[in-house]
């Protein structure tokens, strides 16, 4: 049997990396991490002990999909999470609170799903 001792990190396929690096940096506040030289675009960002990376390729969504691949950041401030994405004009999806939480879904620049949550 295998046995997973940690989580390391989810990976997005993005079309242009410039744009995306503006999304995780500016939009979501990431901080990008050192990378190797892998002979393809791409970046990689910390979140505590995991990380994030994106990587060069051709990929696009629609419409948030929070039953779709994601990745899930918690966040500090819900209430100012919205408002900072209003601010920004970025549309976003909110779920009911049913108990699990506050979260919100939003496109990074391919498509890709990601959720912004909170415990309460």
């Amino acid at each position: 049997m295998i046995k997973l001792k940690a989580f390391n990190h989810a990976a997005f396929r993005v079309s242009d990396v410039e744009k995306a690096t503006a999304f995780y940096e500016n939009v979501v506040g990431l901080k990008r991490i050192p990378r190797p030289n892998f002979g393809f675009g791409g970046a990689w960002y910390g979140i505590g002990n995991n990380a994030l990376h994106i990587i060069s390729s051709e990929n696009r969504g629609q419409k948030p999909d929070p039953l779709g691949a994601h990745v899930a950041f918690d966040v500090e401030d819900f209430d100012e999470t919205k408002r900072t994405l209003k601010e920004m004009g970025i549309e976003f999806l909110e779920g009911p609170n049913l108990g699990a939480g506050r979260q919100l879904w939003i496109l990074d620049p391919d498509g890709n799903t990601v959720e912004l949550r909170t415990e309460k």
